[in-house]
């Protein structure tokens, strides 16, 4: 197979993915030669059987697949289990995000790494090279680029070598946010040392969670998952000793996040460990 679609859905059934409806609306000429589809659900509900059979019988794909782990993996486990279906290359796609022929058009350039232009409420969104907003296509600085996961494409000879050095890919120490940022980390950290072809092609848009409108209780747990990621950044990334790391959660916790008292537990397992709770 050349080349694995991966689209992961939670809570949300195919018929209401924008990603599957998108994807499998599009005609076989649109599609890279010798493409295969995973469907990954993450639970909490199980497919039907009907589900299953419609997902299997969409035409035009050299190979589709399904699999279900309804206790809700970490993505960065999911990703890695998806490289290992052996695909030349790997697309990853959320389940909100608008598939079109012009992004399938780009997955014909070659490039080790290939990441779209994100649109996200009308506006380009992503990536960001040297911390301001990409807008327009071409190759980018794989020392200084960050993106989301959704649209992603890479090769396995990319992914051999970040395995190489990490022994995983995607870092299974972040489970939900920070999974992305801390794959670009290891691109960045590679490309220091050894060349990285890195090409901004094709566009999607994709419904971005932080420009949604949230309940408090949304926000809340948002803000945590994002703490989480803070923490395991510091520890992994940023060079940051476990003493400081302490240190700056005290700040927080004496400074106006009081709610993270109730996770306090979690947060120290997440110092001590190294690892987001679930992972």
């Amino acid at each position: 197979m050349r080349t694995l679609f991966l689209v992961v859905l939670y809570g949300l059934r195919p018929r209401d993915s924008a990603t599957l409806r998108s994807l499998l609306a599009q005609p076989l000429a649109s599609l890279p030669a010798d493409s295969g589809l995973l469907v990954w659900n993450n639970g909490p509900q199980a497919l039907d059987e009907a589900e299953r059979q419609d997902l299997l019988a969409a035409p035009d794909w050299t190979q589709v697949l399904i699999a279900e782990d309804l206790g809700n993996p970490p993505l960065s486990q999911v990703y890695n289990q998806a490289l290992q279906q052996g695909a030349e290359r790997l697309v990853v796609l959320d389940q909100d995000t608008v598939v079109d022929g012009r992004y399938l058009q780009a997955l014909s350039r070659e490039a080790e790494l290939l990441v779209p232009l994100v649109l996200g409420a009308g506006a380009i969104r992503y990536p960001h090279q040297h911390k301001a907003v990409v807008t327009e296509e071409g190759p980018l600085d794989p020392q200084a680029t960050v993106t989301i996961s959704s649209g992603l494409c890479l090769t396995q000879g990319l992914a051999q070598r970040i395995a190489a050095r990490h022994g995983d890919v995607f870092d299974e120490r972040f489970a939900l946010y920070g999974v992305d940022v801390s794959f670009f980390l290891r691109v960045q950290e590679l490309a220091r040392e050894e060349p990285v072809q890195l090409l901004c092609a094709g566009v999607l848009d994709h419904s971005l969670s932080e420009l949604e409108a949230e309940t408090p209780a949304q926000r809340r747990f948002r803000d945590i998952e994002k703490f989480y990621v803070a923490l395991l950044l510091r520890l992994h990334y940023k060079g940051a000793s476990r003493g400081k790391v302490l240190r700056y959660l005290g700040r927080q916790l004496l400074g106006n996040r009081l709610y993270l008292y109730g996770v306090l537990p979690q947060m120290l397992q997440t110092v001590f460990r190294g690892r987001h709770p679930r992972a």
